[in-house]
C-alpha cells in the first residue's frame, strides 16, 4: 500500500505537469498500476486483520470512502469547468495528489496483518498484532487466534505444490479461480461503471447539456454514498452474501429496464418532466449498486479463494475486471452514437445472468 502511494503521487503529478499525449498517457499508465495494486490488496488486508463477525462491515466502510471518493471527484470535475485555459483539466488531476498523500501517511500507523506475519514465521510478531487489534477480548481469545493462523498457515505450506499464482488454475482450485473471476468481470458487465464514467452521454440522450451535465454529475455522486451508507446499516453481516448479490440483480434489472424505457420515449426532448425522471433513475441506479454490489463483490470474490492464494486470486480477478473495464470503455461511446438507448438492453439482459452465475457459482464453491 505504501509503494502503491507513491505511484499514486507520481502518476497525478505526471499527469498534472502533461505537456502532451504522451506525458499523459504514461502519467495515467503509473497511476492505473496504484490503482490495480490498491483494489486487490486492500480488501485482503481489511479482511485479516478483522473479526469474521465484522468483516462484512469492514470491507463495507472501504466501499463508504470509494463512494464519497467518487463524489468528490465529481464535484471536482464541476469546479474545474470554471477555470479557465489549462487550469480546468490540471487542477482536477493534481487533486489526486492530496489522498494519496493522506494515504502514504496514514497507512504508515497500521500494522502489519498477522497472516502475514505468520507466513514469514515471524509468530511472536504476530501475537503482538493480535493483542493490539484484539485486546478487549481477553488474552485466551488472542491465543486462540494465533493457534488458528499458524495451524492453517502451516497446513497450506505443507500442501503447497507452486509458489505462485499458477497454483490458481490447477484442479484443485481452479473453480474457485474462475468463480472470483466470473463474478469480478460480470459486476463490470452490469453497466454500473459506464453510467459513472459515461453519465454525461446519458443525460445528454435525456436531452441535458452544458455545465447543466456536470452539475447533474456533481449531485449523482452522493447516490453512491448514500447507498453504501444503507449497506452498512441494514446488509453488511445481516444478509447471506449470495442473496444480497441476487436480489441486487433483479432489483437493478427492473431499474435499468425503466431507464431504458424513458430514454426511449423521452430522449428527443420537450418533455422535461419525462427526461427528468429519467435522471431520477440513474441516481437510483447508482445507489441501489452501492448499496447491493458495490462492497459485496469484493468480499465474496476474496472468501471463494483458498487463503493462501487470496493475494494473487484478487489480483487475477481484478485484472480480469479492467480487461472488461477496457473493452467495455471503449465501446460504449461508439454503441451509444449508434444504437442510444438500446445499448441499456445489453446490461439489461446481463442482469439475469449475473444473476444465475452468482448463485451457482458461490455456493457450488462453498
Amino acid at each position: 500500500m505504501t509503494v502503491a502511494s507513491l505511484l499514486a503521487i507520481l502518476g497525478a503529478t505526471i499527469q498534472a505537469a502533461s505537456n502532451g499525449p504522451g506525458m499523459m498517457i504514461a502519467g495515467r499508465i503509473v497511476a492505473g498500476l496504484a490503482t490495480g495494486v490498491l483494489l486487490s490488496t486492500m480488501p485482503i488486508y481489511i479482511s485479516e486483520i478483522s473479526p469474521p463477525e465484522k468483516r462484512g462491515m469492514l470491507v463495507g466502510v472501504q466501499g463508504m470512502i470509494d463512494a464519497v471518493g467518487f463524489w468528490a471527484a465529481n464535484w471536482v470535475g464541476y469546479g474545474g469547468s470554471f477555470a479557465k485555459g489549462d487550469a480546468q483539466w490540471r487542477i482536477p488531476l493534481a487533486m489526486q495528489i492530496p489522498a494519496a498523500v493522506l494515504l502514504l501517511i496514514l497507512v504508515q500507523f497500521l500494522p502489519q496483518s498477522p497472516r502475514w506475519l505468520a507466513q514469514k514465521n515471524r509468530n511472536t510478531e504476530a501475537q503482538e498484532v493480535l493483542t493490539r487489534l484484539h485486546h478487549a477480548k481477553g488474552p485466551a481469545f488472542i491465543l486462540s487466534e494465533l493457534v488458528q493462523i499458524t495451524a492453517q498457515v502451516e497446513m497450506e505450506a505443507e500442501e503447497q505444490k507452486f509458489y505462485s499464482m499458477f497454483e490458481l488454475f490447477i484442479p484443485r482450485y481452479v473453480r474457485r479461480t474462475a468463480t472470483s473471476m466470473l463474478l469480478m468481470t460480470l459486476t463490470q458487465l452490469t453497466g454500473a461503471g459506464v453510467i459513472q464514467a459515461y453519465q454525461g452521454i446519458l443525460y445528454a440522450s435525456l436531452s441535458f447539456s452544458g455545465s447543466t451535465v456536470l452539475l447533474i454529475s456533481g449531485c449523482y455522486g452522493i447516490m453512491g454514498v448514500i447507498g453504501q451508507a444503507l449497506n452498512l446499516w441494514l446488509v453488511a453481516d445481516k444478509w447471506p452474501r449470495v442473496r444480497t448479490l441476487v436480489i441486487g440483480c433483479l432489483i437493478l434489472a427492473c431499474e435499468l429496464s425503466i431507464l431504458m424505457a424513458l430514454s426511449a420515449k423521452y430522449g428527443h426532448g420537450g418533455n422535461l418532466a419525462g427526461a427528468s425522471a429519467g435522471i431520477a433513475f440513474i441516481f437510483i441506479f447508482s445507489a441501489s449498486y452501492a448499496l447491493f454490489f458495490n462492497s459485496t463483490t469484493y468480499i465474496v470474490a476474496a472468501e471463494v479463494l483458498p487463503q493462501h492464494l487470496r493475494s494473487y486470486g484478487m489480483g487475477v480477478a481484478f485484472a480480469s475486471q479492467g480487461v472488461t473495464s477496457l473493452w467495455l470503455g471503449q465501446i460504449t461511446p461508439i454503441a451509444f452514437a449508434a444504437i442510444t438507448w438500446r445499448f441499456l438492453c445489453g446490461f439489461y439482459w446481463l442482469y439475469g445472468c449475473c444473476g444465475s452465475g452468482h448463485r451457482v457459482g458461490h455456493a457450488g464453491d462453498v
